[in-house]
């Protein structure tokens, strides 16, 4: 079974559609695949679905320890089933890292060939975490300078939390801390001579760091492009992650504006398999596939 996490720091570049889209195609493909709402401020995935009012929810599985199976709804499409988000509940974006880490882990034993989270806009502590804990890592943006912007510092934040992470697993957290704060002594005055520091005085620190670097394989999907131009854009950030944060990235390709989505909702259809939404499937499948090719995904 393969995780996946669809993220990008800023809300309203399409990461709900995307993360709809790929589940959509990978069923279609015969794959058993569960949609999660993990959006957990503001879940919308039940729209996309064509669900209008979920029957169970996240609710269940923190409050009342119901089971992820049995939370998980069949939706219209053969092969897809969706866990909602946080439906009118008192408790929507106040989980604690508790309650999420145990999200995780009961994730993993879910039925499915694929899961897929579509995480919430920021960049808080459990987003990054669970966005490097993915198998499949998808980030979406927009062509503006607002969205690329946040989506820049999206990967910031989470280069520093990869980074801090590893310092905990291996107990150096507050060795590393103290260096940084006495940096001037050590000849230190960026972040990347602070990473070199660490490496030459705590070997252990480097092989896991490259170890932890090396899972970070990310998929750019460029959304809400109008029109031919701008999907230079996409190429143009993957070019810019592969040189400032050395990431391993590929551009997995655009989704073209469609004026007329907001129709396609509000029904008990699910939005990406009524009629005027030809163009979306299109985009999305030639995404899905552009994902795949780029990451092949064995069976776990």
């Amino acid at each position: 079974m393969h995780i996946w996490a669809v993220g990008g720091g800023k809300g309203g570049t399409g990461k709900s559609l995307v993360s709809n889209g790929l589940g959509t195609r990978l069923a279609e493909k015969g794959q058993q695949v569960i949609l999660v709402d993990a959006d957990y401020g503001g879940p919308n995935q039940h729209t996309y679905c064509g669900i209008r009012k979920p029957d169970t929810s996240l609710v269940q599985f923190f409050e009342e320890r119901l089971p992820l199976e049995v939370i998980a709804q069949k939706t219209a499409i053969a092969g897809l089933r969706l866990i909602p988000g946080n439906i009118n509940s008192h408790n929507t974006d106040n989980l604690t890292t508790t309650q999420k880490q145990k999200l995780f882990r009961h994730l993993k034993n879910l039925a499915a060939d694929h899961v897929i989270l579509d995480l919430g806009a920021g960049t808080g502590y459990d987003t990054l975490d669970t966005f490097l804990q993915a198998d499949v890592q998808v980030g979406v943006i927009a062509p503006d300078t607002l969205a690329i912007e946040n989506f820049y510092l999206f990967l910031k934040n989470l280069k520093y939390r990869q980074l801090g992470n590893t310092l905990s697993m291996l107990g150096l957290r507050d060795r590393a801390k103290d260096i940084w704060k006495n940096r001037a002594e050590h000849g230190i005055s960026t972040t990347k001579e602070f990473v070199a520091h660490l490496r030459t005085i705590f070997p252990e620190f480097s092989e896991r760091f490259n170890e932890e670097q090396k899972k970070l394989k990310l998929h750019v999907v460029l959304n809400l492009v109008r029109e031919h131009r701008q999907a230079e854009v996409g190429h143009a950030v993957k070019s810019a992650i592969g040189k400032f944060f050395h990431i391993d990235v590929s551009y997995a390709g655009q989704v073209r504006y469609d004026k007329d989505l907001w129709q396609l909702f509000g029904q008990d259809t699910p939005a990406l398999h009524r009629g005027g939404s030809f163009t979306l499937r299109q985009d999305l499948e030639r995404i899905t596939e552009g994902i795949l090719n780029a990451q092949p995904l064995e069976r776990a």
